[in-house]
């Protein structure tokens, strides 16, 4: 290779990563600006794609016994709702108690900790400091106290919203079932929309994304549902309330790298907290427990091939996308960045290919 050629495919490759970098931010900044609404619309169509990349390797394990697809799909449907109905009898009534004991608690747990904010008010206003940062901290207490309402309200307003947008819900299997049924011509459509020379990188990075991505999401729900589990029982097992509800929030908040476990963790260290602070201390321990057998038998077990982005890149498109895009943003950014570097390195290959 020359050395008018090497300069050339060096201009080509920064070109190309350059110019997906404009197309991947103005995407982003698309989606920041269509709000709300366009995620509504889109948001069972990205959860009827993880579910399928979920429920594929199930649907083609029975393709291979010789059972037609479309029917493996609705025999998998069967067996999952069917598992579904059976933990919804045995959960749903207790989750319901549970949530109706934690309204009833909800003005109590509001009024210890309006007490202890005052204790806490009265005794720094006894320290000798200066008058500035005496007004900052009783307005930040004060606001504080006014927020404890407004936070009780956006949690009921959320379960509530949940029943309002019943028929987004149901239309996910729908969704689903066409989308595991159509896979490959799907695939195959996709990459027939490029030009023939360009087909077979968009095939090998399609393929690739689709092993990562379709690994990642089915070992996170895995993970998720182990640890909601035995956050479940080690709470029920040390006499706090509401453990099935917090073994809930501990699992799904556990979708979200790093901070999730954190996040998961604040409820039943406030709710054992309240109850005394002995309780407390063994809420942190079994929390502190269970993160040690997921972090150290549980995820390398289940994700043993990682996404091959650094840590630091993690915290970074986590920060991006709780920014940008809330709760959501938080749980589809890794898997948005691993997609970006599969994306990157075939780039690359490509354009130091030509």
């Amino acid at each position: 290779m020359d050395k008018n050629h090497k300069h050339h495919s060096v201009y080509v490759r920064y070109g190309v990563i350059s110019v997906a970098a404009a197309l991947i931010f103005l995407l982003l900044y698309w989606l920041y600006r269509v709000g709300a609404a366009a995620f509504l619309v889109l948001l069972p169509f990205f959860l009827a794609i993880i579910l399928a990349y979920i429920l594929n390797p199930l649907v083609e394990f029975l393709e291979n016994r010789r059972i037609p697809r479309h029917l493996g799909i609705l025999l998998i449907y069967a067996v999952f709702f069917s598992t579904i109905f059976l933990i919804g009898i045995s959960t749903i009534p207790t989750l319901l108690l549970e949530l109706q004991k934690l309204g009833e608690k909800i003005p109590d747990y509001t009024r210890h900790v309006q007490s202890f904010l005052l204790h806490l008010q009265s005794d720094y206003q006894r320290i000798n400091m200066p008058e500035n940062i005496r007004l900052v901290l009783d307005e930040n207490i004060v606001a504080l106290q006014e927020n404890l309402q407004d936070v009780v309200e956006r949690v009921t307003g959320t379960v509530l919203s949940l029943f309002a947008h019943t028929f987004t819900i149901l239309i996910i299997p729908l969704l689903v079932y066409y989308i595991l049924r159509d896979m490959e011509s799907l695939k195959r459509s996709f990459v027939m929309l490029f030009p023939s020379r360009y087909r077979k990188w968009v095939a090998s990075m399609g393929s690739e994304m689709d092993r990562t991505l379709g690994a990642y999401f089915r070992g996170m729900l895995l993970i998720s549902f182990l640890v909601g589990l035995l956050t479940y029982v080690g709470l029920t097992i040390i006499g706090v309330d509401f453990s099935l509800l917090l073994g809930i929030i501990a699992g799904l908040t556990n979708i979200i790298p790093y901070f999730g476990p954190l996040i998961g963790a604040v409820p039943a260290v406030l709710i054992g907290l309240l109850h005394s602070p002995a309780l407390a201390l063994k809420v942190v321990v079994v929390i502190v427990i269970v993160q040690q057998i997921e972090s150290q038998f549980i995820t390398p077990q289940i994700l043993g091939r990682s996404l091959g982005l650094h840590p630091l890149i993690v915290i970074f498109v986590l920060i991006v996308g709780g920014r940008f895009f809330g709760l959501v943003g938080l749980i589809f950014a890794v898997p948005f960045a691993a997609m970006v570097r599969i994306f990157f390195k075939h780039a690359i290959d490509l354009a130091a290919n030509r």
